[in-house]
């Protein structure tokens, strides 16, 4: 997949994810998801911390691929999260933005927002500051966006483990997941 004219930020895969875990994990896993999205959030508060500890444990690396198919707060998301991900703090700032999910659509991560929550994540440098500013990668994000509308029509929360998608049924059970990520 290629991008065309626009800055890319470092710190993702070619696919244009972020990738949290090692590459040597027993299982890949990725995960489609939108920093707006009420199931996400809902996602990350059941399955967030037993999928932090499998990718901790090995047993499991967690490709993102951050959607913004909600609106522009999920672009303005995005992009900070793409400008984490090159300080090596993603992970951390997605959380946040997740346990601090202003309702769909009402025009919250706004810069300011971002930036108190990027704070809350260790993100505190000039490079961060002025990319959520300028908006750094929004024509990135929203280029990014085409590519997995068409990789995930059926929105997000989406996951594939090791190439075959996820019931529906078993990303909100931790335990479920948990199951099939150790198989």
């Amino acid at each position: 997949m290629g991008f065309v004219d626009v800055a890319a930020p470092s710190g993702h895969t070619p696919a244009g994810g972020v990738m949290v875990g090692s590459s040597g994990a027993g299982r890949q896993m990725v995960l489609y998801e939108d920093p707006q999205c009420p199931y996400c959030r809902r996602f990350e508060r059941r399955c967030g911390d037993m999928l932090r500890r499998e990718v901790a444990a090995g047993a499991v690396a967690v490709e993102y691929r951050m959607r913004c198919f909600l609106g522009p707060e999920s672009v303005r998301a995005d992009n900070a999260l793409a400008l984490a991900a090159e300080e090596g703090r993603f992970d951390q700032l997605r959380a946040l933005l997740f346990a601090n999910q202003p309702p769909e659509q009402t025009g919250g991560f706004r810069p300011a927002d971002l930036l108190e929550l990027g704070e809350g994540a260790g993100l505190t440098s000039a490079n961060y500051t002025r990319g959520v500013r300028d908006g750094r990668y929004e024509p990135w994000v929203q280029q990014v966006e085409e590519i997995y509308q068409l990789e995930d029509p059926g929105g997000t929360p989406f996951a594939i483990l090791d190439g075959v998608p996820v019931d529906s049924a078993d990303i909100y059970d931790p335990e479920a997941l948990g199951a099939l990520i150790r198989a």
